[in-house]
């Protein structure tokens, strides 16, 4: 994480490569570790700038999470989330929203035992549609965000929030003036 922080991407890709192979080599390829590691690495790459091996690699982690974990499982929809995201950051903003929007209904389906995941999976549908120009929608579930935002308990660190909450906010702001220009 600190080196990503560092911008120094290119070493967190070659780190990752690195732990999926030793993962691989230790505990085969079928491991849920294994898979988790492969979705580092494509987010890792994702962050290089390289969103065509990043869509690559995170086809193929889904594809391999649907037949050893199911498709139903929390990784597999993960996985499954940030190829949507990745695909609508590549140039495919409707197959991203498309995919995110689909994936957001089945998650929501699960109910609270699924409640990060399907927040974590409206964040990025409300990017996507953002990146597609659509800012009504986009604003829409922002607000839906910031209103879970405000009633989420953190425990002991109870400004734990408050730097997301901020940025939330701006964000909006953002897509109020863009949707205003429109």
């Amino acid at each position: 994480m600190w080196l990503s922080t560092q911008g120094q991407h290119a070493h967190v890709v070659r780190l990752a490569e690195a732990e999926v192979a030793d993962r691989t080599a230790e505990f085969g390829a079928d491991d849920p570790e294994t898979l988790r590691s492969r979705r580092s690495l494509a987010s890792a790459l994702r962050a290089l700038g390289d969103l065509d091996k990043a869509v690559i690699e995170t086809r193929s982690v889904v594809e391999d999470s649907v037949r050893v974990l199911g498709s139903d499982h929390a990784d597999t929809h993960r996985g499954r989330a940030d190829f949507a995201q990745y695909l609508a950051e590549n140039g495919k903003p409707a197959e991203g929203v498309r995919l995110l929007r689909a994936l957001y209904t089945e998650s929501r389906a699960f109910g609270p035992k699924r409640q990060g995941e399907t927040r974590s999976i409206r964040h990025q549908l409300a990017l996507a549609l953002e990146l597609r120009g659509e800012f009504r929608e986009a604003l829409d579930l922002l607000d839906e965000e910031i209103a879970a935002e405000l009633v989420t308990v953190y425990g002991i660190d109870e400004f734990a929030g408050d730097y997301k909450m901020e940025r939330l906010r701006e964000w909006r702001s953002r897509l109020v003036a863009k949707a205003a220009n429109r």
